[in-house]
């Protein structure tokens, strides 16, 4: 007894098997991952405004910190450790090594050559201070007020 074929020979449907379909899927996938990694901003780009972000927050904290303590309080700004530590006890922010930091502060608060303070004063006011935060294409500026303690922040370039 014989069997008859699914499908008569030269009566074939025209279209594509499953493992083609699967082929193409793979090969535009591939595709868009490689395409995808040009596309998007470098992430040097972004660890920079991250760190500038960062860097102004923990400040304007410290400042009401010591409005609400009535306290003094102290963020000091290493260049070389690359980092920026807090007189209560915070955790400090880490800044990556492809970031430049220039720091410019009050002689009264220079610790070392490579380390300056910003002191912020119970009645809001502080020491003042500009931190500089910058890659080979952008840098940001952390500015604090010596007058009202004011924290800011702005894109140089």
């Amino acid at each position: 007894m014989s069997r008859p074929a699914i499908s008569p020979p030269g009566n074939r449907a025209a279209g594509f098997t499953l493992l083609e379909v699967l082929a193409v899927m793979v090969v535009l996938g591939m595709m868009v991952v490689a395409l995808s990694a040009f596309n998007r901003p470098g992430t040097g780009a972004l660890e920079l405004k991250a760190a500038a972000i960062e860097t102004a927050s923990r400040l304007r904290d410290l400042r009401s910190d010591a409005i609400a303590r009535g306290k003094d309080r102290v963020a000091i700004i290493d260049v070389n450790a690359r980092g920026v530590a807090f007189s209560d006890g915070r955790a400090p922010v880490a800044i990556n090594r492809a970031i430049a930091v220039d720091v410019t502060a009050a002689e009264s608060e220079r610790r070392s050559p490579t380390a300056s303070g910003i002191r912020f004063f119970p009645n809001g006011s502080s020491t003042g201070a500009t931190i500089k935060l910058s890659s080979e294409r952008q840098a940001y500026e952390v500015r604090v007020n010596w007058l009202t303690g004011r924290v800011s922040t702005r894109v140089l370039n």
